[in-house]
């Protein structure tokens, strides 16, 4: 049994290790993309530039933002996709603290509502696509 959770262990770290960059885009001319799928733009943004420096970091060059920018590419209208997570967000939220903190009939109805709101988070999915631009220099 410890093996084989080491060897899973072991897996998942390799994964991780190999997906430092997995969103970069090499484009002509030197201007490389990374172009990211996120429920939250900020998110999405932070996690752009540490792709860009490791993809840069191979040529012994640092990342150079030329341009950057985020667009809804939702299948729902934005209103509604926000709203949408809202409410996921706070089903969890709310579902979670009653399993945790509730009685043998709260801890129920929490894990019911909980469940609930992760699968319409999930079934929403990212509703934003965050682009940028960099050069290695």
């Amino acid at each position: 049994m410890k093996a084989r959770f080491a060897l899973a262990l072991g897996m998942a770290l390799f994964a991780t290790a190999c997906a430092h960059h997995r969103d970069v885009r090499p484009g002509a001319d030197g201007v490389n993309r990374v172009v990211i799928q996120t429920d939250d733009t900020d998110e999405g943004g932070r996690n752009a530039i540490p792709q860009a420096n490791h993809y840069c970091e191979q040529s012994n060059k640092h990342a150079a933002i030329i341009e950057e920018g985020s667009k809804y590419t939702g299948k729902m209208s934005e209103d509604s996709y926000r709203t949408g997570k809202t409410v996921s967000k706070v089903a969890q939220a709310v579902g979670g603290a009653g399993y945790v903190f509730g009685g043998k009939n709260e801890r129920v109805a929490g894990g019911v509502v909980g469940l609930g709101g992760g699968i319409a988070d999930s079934a929403l999915g990212n509703g934003y696509t965050v682009d940028m631009k960099f050069k290695c220099q």
